[in-house]
């Protein structure tokens, strides 16, 4: 199963889970798939824009909040009141903060005002997400500790714990623990770096293998330039390798044949016999 398969086969559920919620109790496996494509490609959509505007912006990988703030305007998730050049005409046309006076409170209010008027597809898209909508997704999807009387109960004590549908079967189906079972998937969490020993040669690890090699590859270079016959340093060529190769290595070697002399033998034989 390749990677896309997997995000593919984990994004599945929670797209049930959004149709369920809103309405829709069945639906073809192709229209669920295609659905479930979309919200991947949208996720992927956000991600690439967030780290397009994060390297343009102040050129490191870890993106902050305005670079999430500009990728979502880009896919369209937030829609602003105003373009661009609307919003610098509007900023130059109209009257300075510090021209208010600060009695009463009144240059306090403008700048209240003023971010208000600026934060207000943040504050929308907000309200959408704490809105009904979602709420009812998170109630089908059991995160929503309101959704039962259990959960009302379990609130009221003060033991709540929501977990989502992955984490629930991964504990259903893990006996040993998610540590054990997942550690190093993309379930779980990553696995601890080990040094990898390399088998069949001198080098034990990665790092030996590597300094073998450039030390290989520098008296190769030396020999070559340091000598002008050809045949000379073939020769020598050769005798490094030879030093370097393993003695496992030399007797898997098969013998060769010296010259095409030895390989005509029988044939001029035959040729005096028959004179």
């Amino acid at each position: 199963m390749s990677a896309n398969d997997v995000h593919a086969a984990l994004l599945r559920p929670a797209i049930l889970h959004i149709l369920r919620a809103a309405g829709y109790h069945s639906a073809r496996p192709s229209v669920v798939d295609a659905v479930t494509d979309i919200a991947a490609r949208y996720m992927f959509l956000l991600a690439d824009r967030t780290a397009y505007h994060a390297q343009s912006n102040h050129t490191d990988a870890a993106p902050v909040l305005s670079d999430i703030r500009m990728a979502m305007t880009d896919a369209g998730l937030l829609i602003p009141s105003m373009t661009g050049a609307e919003e610098a005409w509007k900023e130059v046309l109209r009257k300075p903060l510090s021209e208010y006076p600060e009695r009463n409170g009144l240059r306090a209010k403008e700048q209240r005002r003023r971010d208000m008027e600026d934060t207000a597809d943040v504050r929308e898209f907000l309200d959408w997400v704490t809105g009904p909508t979602n709420r009812e997704i998170m109630r089908i999807s059991g995160l929503d500790a309101a959704g039962s009387t259990k959960a009302l109960e379990a609130a009221a004590q003060g033991s709540v714990t929501r977990e989502d549908y992955l984490t629930a079967l991964k504990k259903k189906h893990s006996k040993t623990g998610e540590e054990s079972r997942y550690q190093g998937t993309v379930l779980g969490i990553p696995a601890e770096d080990r040094p990898i020993k390399v088998e069949g040669g001198p080098p034990e690890s990665i790092q030996d293998w590597i300094v073998q090699t450039q030390t290989r590859a520098a008296k190769l270079d030396a020999v070559k330039n340091g000598n002008g016959y050809v045949a000379e340093s073939t020769e020598k060529i050769h005798e490094i390798e030879e030093q370097e190769m393993p003695d496992s290595a030399m007797t898997d070697i098969p013998a060769q044949v010296d010259g095409p002399a030895q390989a005509d033998a029988p044939a001029q034989q035959d040729v005096a016999m028959q004179n």
